[in-house]
């Protein structure tokens, strides 16, 4: 099982790249718990609001988190 930190800055590299990260892909490859996602997606969210002054936004036709276009 791969640690907290590593999962996390697996999703932000996939939210940075574009593909964005879905809930039941990342639940299931990383083995954490859907209330786990969402921490982990709001700590993302801060730090892309904080940092870049972008937003991570749920794309409920793609099912996805990604970055809001600009």
């Amino acid at each position: 099982m791969k640690n907290k930190s590593y999962i996390v800055l697996l999703m932000y590299d996939a939210i940075r790249m574009g593909t964005g990260v879905k809930i039941d892909e990342c639940c299931g490859m990383y083995d954490i718990s859907v209330a786990t996602f969402r921490r982990h997606v709001a700590f993302l969210r801060a730090y892309f609001m904080e940092q870049f002054g972008q937003n991570v936004v749920y794309d409920s036709s793609e099912k996805r988190y990604r970055l809001e276009s600009a």
